[in-house]
């Protein structure tokens, strides 16, 4: 695990006390690592999910989507994959 100093000011020392006491984490660096978690949750999976929708299109555009009539039927399908 890869160590840190970081600097706060007494604002986010605040956030980050206030975030361990709701999180009932055991210290500050726990909830710095949850806070970054979160926020890495948050930024990458908007990217990530913007590159999915990209990836998404171009498949139905290339016409490699199969229909079906309802969630049996792909039930079915799936079952003897």
């Amino acid at each position: 695990m890869t160590q840190v100093t970081v600097k706060l000011n007494k604002k986010l020392d605040k956030v980050v006390g206030i975030v361990k006491s709701i999180q009932d984490l055991p210290s500050k660096d726990k909830a710095i690592q949850y806070i970054i978690e979160e926020k890495e949750k948050d930024v990458l999976d908007k990217k990530l999910r913007k590159e999915y929708i990209n990836k998404i299109l171009k498949l139905d555009k290339n016409g490699e989507f199969k229909e079906y009539k309802n969630v049996e039927q792909l039930e079915e399908e799936i079952s003897n994959a």
